[in-house]
């Protein structure tokens, strides 16, 4: 018996839209190549095959309705009508899939992972972007184009002429080719259906991301609930390995100093040449590094703005895929900074030149405590808008300094620049001021450092500033173009500086003790004076009372950090434990080699994904 015409017709236009998908994994691959270690054929060969195994899974979950109306032998599929609907079907469920994978082709460089339902809570800056974005990754749009040209070519298989004596026939194959595709649309044999977790089943951790699609990924996460219980941990155990309560004690030293908070757009650590030894591109924040405290190993806990101002300004690791405001648990009652600096007498404000209402700033950190906004609107001015985000570094810091001058002291004001984002706009008259480097950051960093030095400046010559702590960090790093090969692994991939200046010199040298952002909160209370508990999964670092540690999650898979090693987590076991400062490329798996160091690792792991998700579930971030 020979297979029927609409079965191998609809067939092989699947198994063709297999070949671009693939033809697309492969440009993937050679554009963010320098992100994943080198493979040798083996490994290179797992990952074009196990690849296969999500494509079809994509595939054949896109085109369910497709597939059902082709394969089954109806009694108008010779129709003109029908097969043109049919065609048309076919073609917008596959253009969606390679809509996604191709804006995900520029749109990884920014996030380091394969996009999930958090690019929903982007939408609007897209949109307001797409004009530049179009400009700067048009060679996106035109591998997009050429997938749609190719995808219209095969979509002209789908014309058959078939006769009531192949009724019958067709019905076997169709119920044949159905029962194949039960199958794939579960990705295969394993117990349970694949999910970006089976990934790193036959490849590196690592290369994860290349075994996946955006289109799987993306359509998984619609899939899933917000956030997943555990039960690793009774309650008493819990308490144990990892309590949510902090408490605080005032000493001597301690008084109510001003805070300003300042969070750098995109400072990595490896652009401060005083910590990385690279090029030098922000000698004012490097001057600062000689006159403040410097915390050497530190590190973001996440990898865009908002999810990350949600570990700096509450302690809330980043946990979900999308940014803690934009969860189901959004209205939570968290314990911001501005709310136990309010409770000391503390006034209390946020500035950013950004749009007002990006990315829920303004709703989340009036949840954290700060009362007064400062955004575009308040600024006032749309001659120094920058046409992209908001007001130039330049003069929205010129203006946060003014009114810092009127707030009542003590203050706790966060001020949160944002010319080093992309598309990094610089005023035309600092256009060539700076030094260009090999990175499309480097020139906006010298332009965010300047305006950086006029702001303290400023500050220098106000009565405020003599009795102020300074707190500087970036809000994550800018994972685009080439980078030093550290600053590529999963440790460099979030290694930011976090400095504490004071103008009477009460903080300097380095502590080369890990720390993340999470500690923040804690070790500003801790520096005022504050006393009682405090809800937070980080520590004051002027205490270290806790494990000198930092949490990270990143396209489904966790991450632990202490000092030099790194261990991934993902579901239910670890995927590798690394020395991340020796091992650059990962190369070197020493979870078996150290079973008790990296078991130690994967409990406070476990107790921390274990509380974060009872926290949320419970609105429990918050407690006296």
């Amino acid at each position: 018996m020979r297979a029927a015409g609409p079965v191998r017709r609809s067939v092989v236009a699947l198994l063709l839209i297999l070949l671009v998908l693939s033809a697309l994994r492969v440009l993937f691959w050679c554009i963010h190549g320098g992100r994943f270690p080198d493979a040798d054929a083996a490994s290179t060969a797992s990952i074009l095959v196990q690849g296969l195994r999500f494509d079809a899974m994509t595939l054949v979950w896109a085109n369910a309705p497709f597939l059902v109306l082709a394969l089954v032998p109806w009694p108008w599929r010779n129709q003109a009508r029908f097969q043109f609907a049919l065609r048309v079907l076919f073609i917008a469920a596959n253009v969606l899939v390679l809509f996604l994978c191709c804006v995900d082709l520029p749109f990884y460089g920014f996030n380091g992972k394969r996009i999930t339902r958090d690019l929903l809570g982007q939408a609007d800056a897209a949109w307001r972007m797409a004009d530049s974005f179009v400009v700067r990754y048009w060679w996106a749009l035109l591998v997009m184009a050429v997938c749609v040209a190719v995808l219209k070519r095969i979509s002209d298989l789908l014309r058959w002429q078939r006769g009531k004596e192949h009724v019958r026939a067709d019905a076997i194959w169709g119920m044949v080719a159905l029962a194949v595709i039960g199958l794939l649309s579960r990705g295969g044999w394993q117990y349970q259906g694949l999910s970006p977790a089976h990934a790193a089943d036959h490849v590196p951790a690592a290369c994860a991301p290349l075994v996946t699609n955006s289109a799987f990924t993306f359509a998984y996460s619609l899939t899933e609930p917000s956030i997943t219980q555990r039960d690793w941990f009774t309650p008493e155990e819990l308490d144990k390995v990892y309590p949510l309560r902090y408490t605080l004690a005032a000493d001597s030293t301690d008084r109510k100093r001003n805070v300003v908070l300042l969070i750098v757009e995109s400072l990595g650590r490896e652009y401060l040449s005083t910590l990385s030894g690279e090029g030098a591109y922000m000698p004012f924040l490097d001057s600062l590094c000689a006159r403040s405290l410097v915390l050497t190993d530190a590190y973001a806990n996440a990898e865009r703005s908002n999810k990350s101002m949600c570990a700096i300004l509450a302690g809330i690791p980043s946990f979900t895929e999308d940014a803690f405001m934009n969860t189901a648990y959004g209205g939570n009652t968290v314990d911001g900074l501005g709310r136990r600096m309010k409770s000391m007498g503390y006034t209390t404000a946020f500035f950013h030149g950004g749009l007002n209402g990006e990315y829920k700033f303004d709703s989340f950190t009036k949840a954290c405590g700060f009362d007064a906004y400062h955004g575009k609107d308040q600024f006032g001015d749309d001659k120094a808008y920058d046409g992209h985000w908001g007001i130039y570094d330049e003069e929205f810091l010129a203006y946060t300094a003014e009114r810092l001058g009127g707030m009542q002291e003590p203050f706790c004001a966060t001020v949160f620049t944002l010319s080093s984002h992309d598309p990094f706009p610089i005023p035309p008259k600092w256009k060539g001021h700076f030094p260009k480097g090999y990175q499309e950051i480097h020139e906006s960093l010298g332009y965010a450092d300047m305006s950086i030095r006029r702001f303290f400046e400023a500050a220098a010559r106000t009565e405020w500033y003599a009795n102020t702590v300074f707190v500087i960090t970036g809000d994550h790093t800018f994972q685009y173009n080439d980078h030093p090969l550290w600053y590529r692994n999963p440790a460099g991939r979030f290694a930011v500086p976090i400095l504490f200046f004071s103008p009477d010199g009460s903080f300097t040298g380095q502590d080369d003790r890990t720390a993340q952002h999470l500690d923040i909160v804690p070790s500003v209370l801790d520096l005022v004076g504050y006393e009682g508990p405090v809800y937070t999964f980080g520590q004051s670092v002027f205490k270290r009372d806790r494990p000198d540690r930092a949490f990270q999650m990143l396209g489904g898979q966790y991450q632990l950090i202490e000092g030099d090693r790194l261990i991934q987590f993902i579901g239910e076991r670890v995927l590798a434990s690394h020395d991340h400062l020796r091992d650059t490329l990962f190369v070197r798996d020493l979870s078996d080699s150290e079973p008790m160091r990296t078991r130690e690792l994967e409990l406070q792991l476990k107790a921390a994904i274990q509380r974060h998700a009872q926290a949320l579930a419970n609105n429990g971030l918050c407690g006296d």
